[in-house]
């Protein structure tokens, strides 16, 4: 497909104006940019309009009138129904959806674009609508290479973008492989801060710890990963019974304390499953290769 775009009234359109819809016609609009919107909820898009922000009047309008629409509805499913109705309003026009999709589904959506003459883009994600607001987000994108080559210098305005590559859904699983961490450990700080306030430990010798301990675990960790693989005797730090033991005592200490256990029970379960597999003296960073059974 050669060139996109032709003659719409705004440079991006976006179709969703919840936290992260909305983020990001802000953030549209600071860089410049002139956003049209669309929401199911009139009254939620109508509040952002004004200078450079136009609202349309139903999904069509708002995909014909910009080169680029960033789809940011709740799942795939209600975007790619809302575009489906579209038909020919899509011919040379670039459609962006942030929902999560398995590769299947990413398929189904580029058909349905691409059967109008449009080009379809996976659109990761990895920040919240904080940072979005404030132009520093980070987009995975991945799906039709010249599409996105239209538009990177408009996302970049707003952001860090990488490209991954044309597979489907390869930007939603690339954000997943970087982000998968971050909630539990999200969780378990959140948790921890709770446990420092009932010892009266001071927030800021709690954020010191934090910071310090993470920060050297994390980037021994990830050099591990990215190194090439030795083949020698692999050297064996911390063993899989020793994390079992760990995360054991954790999971009964926070019970005692009157603090959801879960995460902890959940890692006792996976490391016991890998020591059962006769692993319990590897080293604990195979564990990814174990699945524990309930």
């Amino acid at each position: 497909m050669s060139g996109f775009g032709g003659c719409q009234v705004s440079d991006v359109s976006v179709i969703g104006t919840g936290a992260m819809g909305t983020a990001l016609v802000e953030a549209l609009k600071a860089s410049g940019a002139d956003v049209t919107v669309w929401n199911r909820t009139k009254a939620k898009a109508e509040v952002l309009s004004g200078l450079r922000v136009h609202l349309a009047e139903s999904v069509n309008v708002a995909l014909m009138s910009s080169p680029l629409t960033i789809m940011s509805v709740s799942d795939h499913d209600v975007a790619r129904i809302l575009v489906e109705g579209a038909g020919q309003v899509l011919r040379g026009s670039v459609v962006a959806s942030t929902s999560f999709v398995t590769a299947d589904q990413a398929q189904e959506f580029e058909a349905v674009v691409s059967a109008a003459g449009g080009a379809y883009l996976d659109l990761e994600i990895a920040a919240g609508p904080r940072q979005v607001r404030a132009r520093a987000g980070v987009f995975l994108v991945s799906g039709h290479r010249t599409a996105f080559e239209a538009h990177r210098e408009r996302l970049e305005r707003i952001g860090r973008v990488t490209y991954v590559n044309a597979a489907p859904a390869s930007a939603y699983l690339s954000g997943m492989a970087v982000q998968l961490g971050f909630l539990p450990m999200a969780v378990g700080l959140l948790q921890g801060a709770r446990i420092a306030e009932s010892q009266d430990i001071p927030r800021e010798v709690f954020r010191k710890g934090v910071l310090d301990f993470y920060q050297f675990h994390i980037e021994q960790l990830l050099d591990q990963i990215v190194a090439p693989p030795d083949r020698s005797e692999p050297v064996v730090e911390v063993p899989v019974d020793v994390m079992a033991a760990w995360a054991a005592e954790y999971g009964a200490a926070l019970r005692e304390m009157g603090i959801d256990p879960g995460m902890y029970d959940a890692l006792h379960r996976l490391f016991t499953a890998a020591s059962e597999s006769g692993h319990g003296e590897t080293d604990w960073t195979c564990i990814a290769e174990h699945v524990a059974t309930r």
